[in-house]
C-alpha cells in the first residue's frame, strides 16, 4: 500500500511539479530581449503544447526508470530532437535551440532525480 502511494506521489511530483521547477530555472537564464524571442517562438505552437510535451516526457522518463528500462529514455529524447529539429535548425534560431535543449535537460533531470529517490525509497 505504501509503495503504491509513493509511486503515485512520485508521478505527481514529476508530472505536475516538474513544470514550475523547469520554468523557474529557465526564467533565470533569459534577458528581457531573449524572453521576447522565446515568447514569440512559443506563440507559434499550441497554447499549452510545451507544457504537455514536458509532462509527457517526464511521465515516460519516470515510467522507464521504474521499469528499469533506461535505454528507452534515449528514444524519447531522440524522438523529441527529431521533431524539434525542423524548428531550430537555422543559425538565427540558436537562442530558441538552446532554450529548448536546456528546458529538455532540466525536465529530464527532474524526472531522473525524482525517479532515483523513488527507486531508493522502494
Amino acid at each position: 500500500m505504501l509503495d503504491g502511494m509513493l509511486v503515485i506521489a512520485g508521478y505527481i511530483a514529476v508530472v505536475l511539479g516538474g513544470g514550475p521547477v523547469v520554468e523557474a530555472a529557465l526564467s533565470t537564464l533569459l534577458s528581457a530581449e531573449e524572453s521576447a524571442t522565446i515568447q514569440a517562438f512559443r506563440g507559434r505552437g499550441l497554447h499549452v503544447g510545451g507544457r504537455v510535451i514536458g509532462q509527457l516526457e517526464r511521465f515516460l522518463t519516470l515510467t522507464f526508470i521504474l521499469a528499469d528500462n533506461y535505454t528507452a529514455i534515449g528514444l524519447v529524447l531522440a524522438a523529441k530532437g527529431i521533431i524539434r529539429y525542423g524548428e531550430i535548425r537555422e543559425p538565427k534560431d540558436q537562442q530558441i535551440a538552446e532554450y529548448v535543449l536546456v528546458g529538455t535537460m532540466l525536465s529530464l533531470s527532474w524526472a531522473v532525480l525524482v525517479g532515483g529517490v523513488l527507486r531508493w525509497l522502494l
